[in-house]
């Protein structure tokens, strides 16, 4: 499933994902639309585990919430990283 499977409707997703994705494009040498939201991050982005710090600290910023270790470890996907940061903001 790609981007494009995601609910557009919900209040907000959009404005997440858009950022999401334009954070994640300075950090892999493709279009990111090209990964998908249910295979492992690291595999479909390339991401090595330092470049996946910087990553994390960029959201952190971006969106104003922290991402702790133990959460990080339990977000596998793209997918999964973009619900965990609407759950986050809307908490």
């Amino acid at each position: 499933m790609l981007w494009q499977g995601y609910n557009d409707d919900v209040v907000g997703f959009m404005d997440v994902k858009r950022d999401f994705l334009g954070i994640l494009q300075d950090y892999v040498d493709f279009p990111v639309e090209e990964i998908a939201v249910d295979v492992p991050f690291k595999a479909a982005s390339g991401v090595d585990s330092f470049m996946l710090m910087e990553l994390v600290s960029a959201l952190e910023d971006h969106f104003g919430i922290t991402i702790p270790n133990r959460d990080l470890m339990g977000l596998k996907t793209a997918g999964d990283m973009i619900g965990y940061i609407e759950k986050r903001i809307a908490a």
